[in-house]
Formats: structure tokens, C-alpha cells, sequence
């Protein structure tokens, strides 16, 4: 008999292990799906920050040296490297463009970018594969969390807790795959969702370290003959692995850098309140020095070119319509309320990061949560306890601090702490109702699980609708994930090589045309038409012209330019404009062969001419043509010289809308220059030159030349 219930309970207890394993294994399917299913088209387009990182990626695979910079930003590392020069490397320890940016991400990304082509599909699924890793690592934080052993006297032991360990940790895995931000973050190519692995197992190694700590203590206590055989060095292992996770999540995510804060909270509080965890200070110090050896490059990085560490925070921190200017301790206080109504009711207006307005939780969340914090509060904030409720404060800094709270990309680091508040509230809930008499003789534990379970089904269906409906079917969602842009890039790489293409007017943000065009930044350029100035591309080469539907103006200066040119039908926010190769791209009126060019190589040519007098105007139109290459932004200038070697009058100026830096070489660009010339101008010959010079240097490029002489009447 007792054999055979023995059995039993081996059987009911394999059972129980084969169910929960299941059930995780659904959990993670769930999360799985809610994150892949039609990554490729939702959300519609690539967004920029998303593209920038893809461009860095591309970066990688092709073997180019870094730091790599697009959109201008390498005006801004002029500032950071003032001091100490950037040093070319291949393999980066900090990507430095767009703000800043850690490594771990845009590494992984070139992997999916290899694999899967340059596709928002490569982008975004290492954040959703890191979002799905995250629902499997919370569950692992909150198992190891909730069945930490104990001393009864000094903190909840395991079965003070509503529900066994194994079923509140799915639970957290539960909300975590259900939750909407980490859904959508998970499907946004940001490298937020990195950081949710790294933490979860951070904390998972942590409690691993003292759960054996404790359970050798108790052993010790126990069984004395035993002390001898007790194996500190598991416990160190784990501390060690503690501080590996720790010290790699800096290369995820900037709010990683405040992780570290509620470790320093913690563990003195832990040393203090039981007094034989003093024995493993050389597990905490293993932690520490563990962790400091795994961000000691990046942290030599920042201490190189601190310019880095606080460029982004700082610029976060003084941004957005809730700044105090002067008074950061204002904006601080003010952002609490914030982050509190943005809870439970206010939530996030931004449409990138969220459904404008939903809240971070949702009712049913919001009242599990609730639950569960008041009665975290409620435990006098054992030790435990203590740990989440600072958990959850550390991870709530980056958008407290932050001039646009609440952010909900910055409060990405709050989804397991609030996971776990989630679960505690649905597991004090369950005991609540299963111990409640019911009507008609109802089960209490049976029907306090199905109202948990439909509470989180509901739960789970708002999220489906809001996600997968209204914020799908937001009218304004495109644009805000630059969908037309991601379709102009697309429309602009189908086209053959050897065609010359433009975008016009020019525009501040160009990664994700890049980026569509497989990071050949200088395929297409952009320009500003309504400037005067005509790109007229190579002679012998067709060209192909995308203008804003707005850019009326430069559509018919592209007419009058290129008569035998053809407009078509308005496609991606852009009508095309294409050139045929054939048509003249000079007048022939003055052909030269005058040139311009440095001891660098640098070289331009001046190839036509045609001036055109109109009473107190005088049009002259130049046609330069790039011979190389041009790395600097040239100012070109006109002066008309009277017969006396006297300057009559001038204009200096970067051609119009269309920097020298941006031009190809064998490129044509037309550029039209106005003189006015002054009421009291005596009438005679005056002699036309014409040049370039660097404005910050005022060295000039090459000699200057004679046009020619205009007549003044």
C-alpha cells in the first residue's frame, strides 16, 4: 500500500511537471505568434530609427570601417571627439550616430540582416526574438524568485505565498506575453527589448545564488556532521553569472546603466537584515568585479569620449512638453504624477510608441497589479517584497527622469517587476475566492481559477483588439513608420543601375530611403529644389527625379530644363520625373574647359555658361561638373570686376540647395546665380570670374577664372 501510493503521488507529481511544461510551452507559442505574425508589413514601413540601425548593420557585413555617420551627424562627433580623435576600427565598441547607440543589437541585427536580406522582416526580428526570450527568462526571474528558500523569521517562506512558485511564474510569463507594450516593442526595430533578457536573468542568477546560499544554511543548521561537504563555489557561480548578465545588459540599452542601482540598494539591506548572509560577501564581490570585467570596454569607451554616455541622456532629460527649464527637480516631481496617470489611465500620446492614450495597463491588469503592490506593502516589506517594490522604482527612473514621461519605450525595463506585482495580485485574488463559500455548492479553488483565467482572457482580447485592430487601423500609423518613404526607397532600387537619382526637396532624415537602396547612401541624392539649382545628372545616363507633390516649383524648372522629361502619375508621397538618357544637359552657349581643383585631388570643372542681362539683374547660369570625388562643402562665387580691377559687385554662396559634398562624380549641376547691379553703376565692359574657396578655411579651390565680359548700359 504505502508503494503504491508512493507511485501515486510520483505519477501526480510527473503530471503536474508534464502540465506546467505545457502550459509554458503555450505561453511561449503565444508570445511567439503576437510578435512574428505579419512582422514584415506591420508596423507598415521602416521608421527611421529602425533604418539607422539597419544601415550600421549593412555597415558591418560589407566590411566598412567605423564610425560610420549619415544624415550630418557627424557634426555632432565633431563635438565628442574635440578632444581625442576618433579611432577607425571594424568592429565597434559604440555606434556613434543617431544619439548614440549600444552594440549588442545592431550585432545581432547584421546576423538577421545576412539571413534574411535587407527587409524591415531582418530589423525587426531580433526584437521580437529578444521579446520572446524575455517571456521565457521572466518566467525563469520569477520561479527562482518565488521559491527562494528562507528562514520564517526573517522573510515569507515559499508556502507563504498564494499560489505555488511554478504557477505564479507563469503567470508573469503570462502578462508578459499578453502585455501591449512588450508586444509592441518587440515588433519595433529598437533595441529596447534587449535589455528585458539580460535583466530578468540577472535577477534569476542573483536569486539562484541565494537560494543555494540559504538552502546550505539550512543544511549546516540541520545536519552538522555535513558542514564539511557544503560547496560555496555553486554559490559563487551563480553570483558570478549574476554579474555577467549585469555587466553585458550596458551593451543593450542605456537604462541598463541604472541596474546596477538596485543591486547597491539591495544587498546591504539583505547583509543587514540576515546576518549569515555576511559569509558571502566574496559571492557579492564576485558579482561586482564580474560585472565591471564584462562592461570594462565600453566603459573605457565612455571614459574616452564622455561626450557619449551623456549626449543621449541629457538631450531625453531637457526634451519634451513636461521640462521645467533650469529646474530638473521640477520636471522629476511633475513626471511622477505623469508616470502614475499613464498607469492606469493616461497613457503615452505618442503614436510610434503607443495607441494614443491607452493606458500601460489595462483595467484587468491595473487591478491585478493593484493587488498585488498593496499587498507587497502589506508583508511589511519582508525581504522579498522589498526587492520588487525597489525592482520596479530603478526600472521607473529612465522615463522619471526624462523631459516626455511616461515613455513607454523607457519603462520597458518595469515589464517584469510589474509581471510579477501582476501575478502576486492574481495569486492573492485566487486565495481570496477560493476560500469564499459559494451558491449551489460550488467549488472555491475550481471557480476562483475561472474567474483568474477569464479575467486574463479578457485581458488578452483587449490587448488583440487595441494592438491588432485600432491601433493597426490608426489612419495616421503609416506615416508615423515612414511607410512611403520605405516604398519610394523600394521603387528607387528597382530601377537599373545606371540610373541617376534625386529626391527633391531635400530632407533631414534619409535612413530609411537608405536603407531600401541596401545602404548605398550615395545612389540617390537628395536636394533642394526649390533652391534654383538643377542636379542634371550625367550625360549618356537616364535620370530619375522624385519630387514631393508640394515642389511644384522645382516640377517645372525640370520641364523647362529638360523638355524631352516625362512626369508620372504620383506614387509613395512622390511624383517621378524621369530624364531620358539622350537629353542635352548642357546649352552649349559658352562651353569652357576652365577647372578648379586642390592639391588634395578634389576637383571640379566649369563646362557652360550663359548669362542673361535684364535691366538691374544680372542672370548668369553656370554648369560645373564634378571630376572627383568632393568630401568638402564648397562656397562658389560670381564677381563682376570693371575694367579698373574694381569689384562692382558679388555674390558668394554654396550652390543653391545642393552642397559639393553631395556631388558624383561626372555629375552635371546647373546653378544660376543673381547679381544685382547697383543704381549708380557707371555703364562701360565689365569681366565676369568665377571660383570656389572653403568658407571655414577661406583657402580657396584652385584659381579663379574669367568667364567672360558683359556690356553694361
Amino acid at each position: 500500500m504505502a508503494r503504491r501510493k508512493q507511485r501515486r503521488e510520483q505519477q501526480a507529481e510527473r503530471n503536474t511537471r508534464r502540465n506546467h511544461l505545457l502550459f509554458l510551452a503555450g505561453i511561449l507559442l503565444l508570445a511567439g505568434f503576437l510578435r512574428f505574425w505579419q512582422l514584415d508589413s506591420f508596423p507598415p514601413g521602416l521608421y527611421h530609427d529602425e533604418a539607422y540601425n539597419g544601415l550600421d548593420a549593412l555597415s558591418l557585413i560589407q566590411g566598412q570601417t567605423f564610425p560610420q555617420f549619415y544624415e550630418g551627424w557627424e557634426l555632432y562627433a565633431a563635438d565628442a571627439h574635440a578632444d581625442r580623435p576618433a579611432q577607425d576600427t571594424r568592429f565597434p565598441i559604440f555606434f556613434e550616430g543617431n544619439y548614440g547607440r549600444e552594440p549588442l543589437h545592431i550585432y545581432l541585427m547584421a546576423l538577421s540582416v545576412r539571413l534574411l536580406g535587407a527587409t524591415p522582416l531582418a530589423i525587426r526580428a531580433v526584437p521580437a526574438a529578444a521579446g520572446v526570450l524575455a517571456v521565457f527568462t521572466t518566467y525563469l526571474a520569477a520561479l527562482a524568485f518565488f521559491r527562494a528558500a528562507s528562514r520564517p523569521d526573517q522573510d515569507p517562506a515559499p508556502a507563504g505565498w498564494p499560489l505555488s512558485p511554478p504557477t505564479l511564474a507563469l503567470i508573469a510569463a503570462l502578462f508578459v506575453a499578453l502585455f501591449f507594450p512588450a508586444i509592441h516593442f518587440s515588433r519595433f526595430g529598437l533595441r529596447v527589448m534587449l535589455f528585458l533578457p539580460l535583466e530578468t536573468l540577472t535577477i534569476y542568477c542573483f536569486w539562484q545564488a541565494i537560494d543555494r546560499f540559504r538552502k546550505q544554511i539550512s543544511m549546516a543548521a540541520n545536519e552538522p556532521q555535513r558542514q564539511s561537504t557544503l560547496h560555496p563555489g555553486r554559490v559563487w557561480l551563480w553570483f558570478a553569472l549574476a554579474g555577467f548578465c549585469l555587466g553585458l545588459g550596458i551593451y543593450t540599452y542605456a537604462a541598463a546603466r541604472l541596474l546596477p542601482v538596485l543591486f547597491i540598494l539591495f544587498i546591504p539591506l539583505w547583509l543587514w537584515r540576515e546576518p549569515a548572509a555576511r559569509r558571502q560577501w566574496p559571492g557579492v564581490a564576485l558579482m561586482a568585479g564580474t560585472a565591471l570585467i564584462t562592461a570594462l570596454p565600453l566603459l573605457i569607451f565612455f571614459a574616452r569620449y564622455p561626450y557619449f554616455f551623456i549626449f543621449r541622456t541629457t538631450f531625453v532629460a531637457n526634451k519634451g512638453l513636461g521640462t521645467f527649464p533650469d529646474r530638473p527637480w521640477l520636471t522629476w516631481l511633475n513626471n511622477i504624477g505623469r508616470v502614475f496617470r499613464g498607469f492606469f489611465w493616461q497613457g503615452e500620446t505618442h503614436l510610434r510608441h503607443n495607441l494614443p492614450g491607452r493606458a500601460y495597463l489595462d483595467p484587468i491588469q491595473a487591478f491585478f497589479f493593484l493587488f498585488g503592490f498593496i499587498g507587497a506593502v502589506q508583508s511589511r516589506l519582508r525581504l522579498r517584497t522589498l526587492f520588487l517594490i525597489l525592482w520596479l522604482g530603478v526600472m521607473l527612473l529612465p522615463t522619471l527622469l526624462s523631459g516626455d514621461a511616461p515613455h513607454f519605450g523607457r519603462m520597458s525595463g518595469a515589464v517584469p517587476p510589474v509581471a510579477l506585482l501582476v501575478a502576486l495580485g492574481a495569486g492573492w485574488l485566487w486565495q481570496r475566492l477560493a476560500q469564499r463559500e459559494w451558491r449551489r455548492n460550488l467549488d472555491g479553488p475550481r471557480t476562483a481559477t475561472l474567474i483568474i483565467g477569464f479575467g486574463f482572457l479578457l485581458s488578452g482580447g483587449l490587448t488583440l483588439v487595441d494592438y491588432f485592430g485600432r491601433y493597426a487601423q490608426h489612419p495616421d500609423l503609416p506615416a508615423a513608420f515612414y511607410q512611403d518613404d520605405w516604398l519610394l526607397g523600394q521603387a528607387a532600387a528597382a530601377e537599373p543601375a545606371g540610373t541617376i537619382l534625386y529626391l527633391s526637396p531635400s530632407q533631414e532624415e534619409m535612413a530609411t530611403i537608405y536603407f531600401a537602396l541596401d545602404g548605398d547612401t550615395r545612389r540617390m541624392a537628395d536636394y533642394f529644389g526649390p533652391g534654383g539649382v538643377v542636379p542634371a545628372g550625367q550625360p549618356g545616363l537616364p535620370s530619375l527625379y522624385f519630387l514631393r507633390p508640394d515642389d511644384a516649383a522645382t516640377l517645372q524648372r525640370l520641364r523647362e530644363f529638360f523638355p524631352d522629361g516625362m512626369a508620372e502619375p504620383e506614387a509613395h508621397n512622390a511624383i517621378p520625373f524621369r530624364v531620358p538618357a539622350n537629353a542635352p544637359r548642357l546649352p552649349g552657349v559658352n562651353p569652357t574647359d576652365a577647372g578648379f581643383r586642390n592639391p588634395t585631388g578634389e576637383s571640379i570643372a566649369l563646362v557652360d555658361w550663359v548669362p542673361f542681362l535684364q535691366d538691374d539683374q544680372l542672370f548668369i547660369t553656370l554648369y560645373w561638373q564634378a571630376v572627383s570625388a568632393l568630401e568638402t562643402d564648397y562656397t562658389a562665387f560670381v564677381h563682376l570686376v570693371d575694367a579698373a580691377g574694381n569689384l562692382a559687385t558679388q555674390l558668394d554662396r554654396p550652390p543653391a540647395g545642393y552642397p559639393t559634398s553631395d556631388w558624383r562624380p561626372g555629375e552635371i549641376v546647373a546653378d544660376q546665380f543673381l547679381l544685382l547691379l547697383p543704381a549708380d553703376l557707371p555703364a562701360g565692359d565689365y569681366t565676369i570670374r568665377t571660383g570656389f574657396y572653403h568658407n571655414l578655411t577661406q583657402e580657396p579651390l584652385g584659381e579663379a577664372t574669367i568667364l567672360g565680359r558683359v556690356e553694361i548700359r
